[in-house]
């Protein structure tokens, strides 16, 4: 198993935890959001020839840059993907949006201690990422999809 698919895999059982803590909850959160980080960036870098060098590459990606691509790709005036297959660019779409609510997130679950997160929205937020990665299979292969990976470690593509 991969380091993304691990982190998935610990996020379910956290959500799970009867009764849910607080603790177990936020765990779980942030472990399904890194799940999606990681996902991405190995999902990027495996287009790297040179596979010594892709973990070292991996540490260039940023957190806000990714967030800020993501957002980017959700802007239909900025990105109408003319002539693209709508069921891919609905996909695509439905990823970015997806990481970067999950982002927003695990900023809520890891920093706001003064309100409770709910069990039932910690569920939901793990299962989101799940859907990622269910999606993602259909896509991977698409140049937008292709695009948008390399969109998450510039600032502009």
């Amino acid at each position: 198993m991969t380091y993304h698919d691990d982190l998935l895999a610990q996020a379910l059982p956290l959500v799970h935890v009867s009764p849910p803590s607080q603790l177990t909850l936020r765990r779980a959160v942030s472990a399904a959001y890194y799940a999606v980080f990681h996902f991405l960036i190995s999902e990027a870098t495996s287009n790297w020839s040179n596979a010594s060098l892709r973990t070292a590459l991996g540490r260039a990606y940023d957190h806000g840059v990714m967030r800020t691509a993501s957002n980017r790709i959700l802007n239909s005036k900025d990105f109408p993907f003319t002539g693209e297959d709508p069921t891919v660019v609905a996909s695509l779409r439905f990823v970015a949006r997806a990481f970067s609510q999950l982002q927003e997130d695990r900023h809520f679950a890891d920093y706001n201690l003064t309100k409770d997160l709910d069990a039932v929205e910690a569920l939901a937020q793990v299962k989101s990422a799940e859907e990622i990665f269910g999606a993602w299979p259909s896509i991977r292969g698409q140049q937008t999809t292709q695009a948008y990976l390399v969109s998450l470690l510039v600032k502009r593509v």
